[in-house]
């Protein structure tokens, strides 16, 4: 089986263009919810962490259903299409709760289609090259995401920095979104196998060292926050409204660069090895947004899109080598459920320490613990990677 056949290069391109589509307003909505629809920290916080709680459910029920129904394209499809119609409709919004509303449902279609769409791209790879083919995906990913927020800022440059120019944006990202779709739908493959009976999925089925994984991962997404809070602590630090599109245009390109790479390494030299360095990344990106100033803004953004290249990917590509076929969209989903719950606690936090205590405050906490648990993952990476060698033996 080659590494990049039809199904990958399908998948990576459906995802190019949703990340094209998601990437021309999500660089935007913090921004626009702090500024034209006055929203607190809290409640910007808030919206985010209950759209990543959304996912995280859903992800785990519609795992185990597409487990249970031996097919993986018909979810993947109906995911894709409700994110990629529904975003577009910011364009009418006229309040906070308008806004989480389009951004739940978003993440409802992100929440049905993750699962089937890993596993449909786990059963496509082999698994000696599963750290480069989900760092191939990430790259498509990143790729789509730097061509979308590159055209929210080339749009916002020539139409300006007003509410209005902000909804033209919103309305123009559905464009790429139903380019996705159309590749989605015409040239993926589904890949069907004989479904696990409901008693099949137990615990124990699943492998220790994903437990591992989750329990690592699921720690540090306690005390992560994702990208709304570097974009709105950029606006802090002083960076020029029209320039936050760029220098998340940059973060995605960094991500791009180094997502394959990582990817590399790691099925060199051990996954566990790679996400312990992702983690060291995060914390000093962390640290740079803390430290204040547009340079530190600059710095932060690049070092976190070396540890968005790395962090979800490899954790993927764990529990591609890990987990039984027919139960790879559960397990999926197990761990999206195990993440989602601590970044909604992470998101919802930070956005109240940042309305009580100031916008550092979250950072440093954020940049303490990340580094603290990269060396532990180091420590315990010979374990952790003999543990993956076993299961896969």
């Amino acid at each position: 089986m080659s590494a990049l056949n039809k199904n990958i290069v399908a998948l990576g391109a459906n995802s190019f263009f949703t990340d094209f589509s998601t990437e021309m307003i999500l660089p935007l909505l913090p921004i626009f919810l702090d500024r034209f629809l006055h929203a607190t920290k809290g409640e910007i916080g808030f919206i985010e962490g209950v759209a990543e709680l959304g996912v995280a459910l859903l992800i785990a029920l519609s795992g185990f259903y597409s487990d249970r129904l031996g097919k993986r394209k018909g979810l993947t499809v109906f995911g894709y299409g409700l994110s990629n119609l529904i975003k577009p409709f910011a364009f009418f919004a006229q309040s906070a709760a308008m806004i989480a509303t389009i951004r739940i449902a978003d993440r409802v279609g992100k929440g049905i289609r993750s699962a089937p769409r890993d596993a449909l791209i786990s059963h496509s790879t082999p698994k000696e090259v599963s750290g480069f083919v989900f760092g191939f995906h990430k790259m498509m990913d990143s790729a789509g995401a730097v061509a979308g927020s590159l055209s929210a800022f080339g749009l916002l440059y020539y139409l300006g920095e007003s509410e209005a120019s902000f909804r033209t944006v919103f309305a123009l990202s559905l464009i790429p979104g139903v380019i996705s779709l159309i590749i989605l739908v015409l040239f993926v493959t589904d890949t069907p196998f004989a479904p696990a009976p409901i008693s099949r999925f137990r615990p124990s089925a699943l492998s220790s060292p994903f437990y591992w994984l989750v329990g690592f991962q699921s720690l540090f997404s306690l005390f992560a926050m994702n990208y709304s809070f570097m974009i709105l602590k950029a606006s802090d630090n002083g960076m020029a409204l029209a320039m936050i599109p760029l220098a998340y245009t940059f973060y995605n390109l960094i991500l791009s660069i180094f997502a394959i790479p990582i990817g590399k390494m790691a099925d060199k030299y051990g996954k566990a090895t790679l996400l312990s360095a992702v983690y060291a990344a995060f914390g000093l990106g962390a640290l740079a947004m803390a430290s204040g100033g547009v340079l530190g803004a600059w710095l932060g953004f690049g070092i976190y899109g070396f540890f968005a290249g790395g962090f979800n990917a490899l954790a993927k590509a764990v529990i591609s080598d890990t987990t039984p076929t027919e139960l790879k969209a559960t397990a999926y989903g197990v761990y999206y459920t195990a993440v989602g719950v601590s970044t909604f606690i992470s998101l919802v936090l930070s956005g109240w320490l940042w309305d009580r205590y100031g916008a550092s405050l979250p950072f440093f906490i954020a940049s303490l613990f990340a580094i603290t648990l990269a060396l532990l993952l180091f420590l315990f990476r010979k374990k952790f990677e003999l543990r993956i060698k076993n299961d896969i033996l």
